[in-house]
């Protein structure tokens, strides 16, 4: 059996700190009021339903600022295959998608846990399954609805920016619209396109750059290269070589020939 220790709908005092430095067991916590948290060094305030895994170990703290209510057990280190199966984060707040049915299995559980019924482990071990399963498929949901999101999010910029590729559009910009750092958005939008951005903005600018060099023949490369939204003609020069394999020069002169 997983479970050592349970309690449903316990209650804190408003102004109560709880501190365990070193917990012996896997602990599983579902606050149903906010609280303040203190793991990892780190002090978070969640929202009501906030849940936490702890593991052996891990230091964890909780302050209550007014009346809560909360829902917690001890897991021995058995509970370990269940919590790598199912993919749980250790040390981390996550929100449930139906905190009433983990309040509502946590009332299962505790009654079981004090009851003396025939086969009880084996239905607590079930009640405490589900309950991890319930979390797990929340967690996965959330995932992938904000993967939706993302994906969404960055089509939309793509056309905006090939749209415009002569737009001075920088990594940091391009990032902060879809609301990710800079890295990340390199490392996703080159997942999704096969292309990191800059790459394919330029190829985009290199199109621009050939039809002008092609239909406006009476400019001059640094109007060209001030059109296409380059600081200097050089700049211009050495990115149009590196795509093309000629310079804007040749490329035009070789047009002209009959």
């Amino acid at each position: 059996m997983h479970i050592v220790r349970i309690q449903h709908k316990w209650k804190q005092a408003a102004g109560t700190a709880i501190n365990r430095p070193v917990p012996l067991y896997y602990n599983l916590f579902h606050f149903e009021n906010p609280v303040e948290l203190h793991v990892g060094g780190e002090v978070v305030r969640t929202r009501p339903n906030a849940c936490i895994l702890s593991c052996p170990k891990g230091a964890r703290g909780f302050y209550f600022e007014k009346d809560s209510v909360m829902n917690w057990t001890h897991m021995d280190v058995s509970v370990e295959e269940l919590l790598e199966k199912y993919r749980l984060p250790i040390g981390k707040v996550f929100y449930p998608e139906n905190p009433g049915l983990v309040g509502e299995l946590f009332g299962k559980i505790h009654r079981e846990f004090t009851a003396t019924n025939p086969y009880r482990e084996d239905l607590l071990d079930s009640y405490l399954q589900e309950m991890l399963i319930h979390m797990a498929r929340s967690l996965e949901e959330r995932k992938s609805a904000a993967h939706t999101a993302i994906s969404n999010a960055l089509w939309e910029l793509r056309s905006q920016m090939l749209a415009q590729p002569t737009k001075g559009w920088s990594v940091e910009e391009l990032a902060a619209a879809v609301s990710l750092s800079p890295s990340r958005f390199h490392a996703v939008y080159k997942a999704t396109f096969g292309v990191s951005p800059m790459k394919e903005l330029i190829a985009a600018r290199m199109d621009v750059a050939k039809r002008a060099l092609l239909r406006q023949d009476n400019l001059t490369m640094p109007e060209i290269a001030e059109q296409l939204g380059y600081n200097n003609q050089y700049h211009f020069i050495r990115q149009f070589k590196q795509a093309t394999g000629m310079t804007p020069g040749a490329y035009r002169s070789q047009a002209r020939l009959p």
